[in-house]
């Protein structure tokens, strides 16, 4: 399967869709690990006084931003979807952009 978006595309627009308008916190796009399936990238964003500082009163719930590698289409998912979908793959990013 040839993929027409690379994770670090798929990143990118991610990042271009949702932290213009973030409210919560300090807006976090964690890539330290890659969450991936044949289909499409999964990513976590949120507030890093949650992500990375585990305050809890930053928490939220519901969808997460997925990337559809064969046409670069941003779908959100509910986070219990993925993370039940055994299909999903998790590794260490060897080029995160989060530095803690």
């Amino acid at each position: 399967m040839t993929m027409a978006v690379s994770y670090e595309q798929a990143r990118e627009i991610v990042r271009r869709a949702t932290e213009p308008a973030w409210s919560t916190g300090t807006y976090c796009l964690d890539d330290r690990q890659i969450t991936e399936n044949d289909e499409r990238y999964v990513f976590q964003v949120g507030a890093r006084e949650y992500l990375i500082d585990d305050n809890l009163s930053f928490a939220m719930a519901g969808a997460v931003p997925t990337v559809v590698k064969a046409t670069g289409a941003l779908e959100w998912l509910p986070s219990v979807t993925v993370a039940l979908d055994r299909s999903f793959r998790r590794r260490p990013n060897p080029n995160p952009t989060l530095r803690v």
